[in-house]
């Protein structure tokens, strides 16, 4: 099976100024998703999917390339990120590249790693047709629950894992993706909650940097 890889990048963001371009570890965001793409060496292609010229050019220095840059209105707050990656998967399908599947790779999430991007992948292969959606820990099942009307809370019961969709991988199957069709079903790829980062603030940033100076050797479920 092929897959093509996208990295939606756009320029906007208000709580992180040029959040994908800022530097982490000496290198821009964006730059740390670029190289697990490339270096996982199971996508058939990767792209960037932005409106930005300079974070297509900062793409283009890691090998990533951006055939065109997606229109203002697909680069707005409230855009959908799977509208903007359909722009580009009809502007690929239109010069002849169509492929099995989609890997969706956020750059906000940089301490994905390229086994990571291989683990998933090799997910998809063993139970497509599907979606494979990477999760990290949370909390166990009894350290949830609920607060009542009179502010009492009330415990769930179990002690099974609960997780989170963490941002960083998303698989789905071409037909399914473009047309907005549900997955025959959703496996999870689970990763460790020190590479579950998701950079949105600054504060996100310097806790990144804390776990890349630490080796990611932090406490894991």
């Amino acid at each position: 099976m092929t897959v093509v890889g996208l990295i939606p990048a756009r320029a906007g963001s208000k709580r992180l100024p040029d959040k994908n371009l800022v530097p982490l570890c000496g290198r821009p965001l964006l730059a740390h998703t670029c190289q697990a793409a490339m270096e996982s060496r199971v996508l058939s292609a990767v792209y960037v999917n932005t409106d930005s010229p300079a974070i297509a050019a900062a793409a283009g220095e890691r090998g990533v390339g951006c055939p065109v840059l997606r229109p203002p209105h697909l680069a707005a707050d409230d855009s959908s990120t799977r509208d903007a990656n359909v722009f580009m998967l009809d502007f690929l399908a239109r010069r002849g590249e169509r492929y099995d599947a989609v890997m969706v790779l956020q750059p906000t999430s940089p301490l994905r790693t390229a086994q990571d991007i291989r683990s998933a992948w090799d997910l998809f292969e063993e139970h497509a047709p599907c979606a494979v959606v990477s999760v990290a820990p949370l909390v166990r099942e009894s350290w949830t629950g609920h607060i009542g009307r009179d502010g009492r809370f009330e415990n769930a019961f179990g002690d099974e894992l609960l997780y989170r969709m963490n941002g960083a991988i998303y698989v789905y199957c071409w037909q399914d993706y473009v047309q907005d069709r549900p997955p025959r079903k959703t496996v999870a790829y689970r990763m460790p909650t020190s590479r579950s980062v998701d950079i949105d603030t600054r504060d996100d940033l310097a806790f990144a940097e804390f776990l890349v100076q630490r080796g990611q050797q932090v406490p894991v479920w």
